[in-house]
Formats: C-alpha cells, structure tokens, sequence
C-alpha cells in the first residue's frame, strides 16, 4: 500500500506539473501532497513493525512476579540505630 500512495504522489505531481488550469494544479498539489504524507507514516510504520518484538516474545505477568520475587531485599540489619539518636550523640 505505501507503494501505491507513492505511485499516487507522483501521478499527483505529475497532474500538477502538466496542468493547464488553476483547478487541475490545486488537485495535483493536494492529491500529490496528501499521498506523499500517507506515504511517509506508511513507510515510518513498515519500519517501526519491521524492528519490533511480536507479542508472543513479550513477558506475562506470572514471568514479571518471578523476578520481582528473585530481586534481592534491602538489608534492613544494618541501619540498627535511628537516624535522629545519630544526630542527638545518643549511642
């Protein structure tokens, strides 16, 4: 399809260049201006799908929770005197 929206730019272009009327320009500059704007987000989204993972290699949640669990815990054991006795000079 984004070959076709480009063939049509420059079928549209081409209108343009070979019109003797000022309609027949305006309708080459919008149809070939319209497709070749289509035809850009058309190849953006050829390339955007063409590097993209599909959804079957995406994670599930129960493989999400599994390495939530696996994380290592804060050691809570060594901060073993509240921060306001520090500065208090309380040991």
């Amino acid at each position: 399809m984004r070959w076709v929206l480009l063939a049509g730019a420059v079928v549209g272009f081409g209108l343009f260049f070979a019109a003797k009327t000022p309609g027949l320009m305006g309708l080459g500059l919008v149809i070939g201006f319209g497709c070749l704007f289509f035809a850009l987000f058309a190849f953006a989204a050829a390339r955007i799908a063409s590097t993209s993972r599909p959804d079957s290699m995406m994670l599930t949640d129960k493989d999400i929770n599994a390495l939530k669990a696996s994380l290592r815990k804060p050691n809570t054991a060594i901060a073993t005197t509240p921060p306001s006795a520090e500065r208090n000079g309380v040991s």
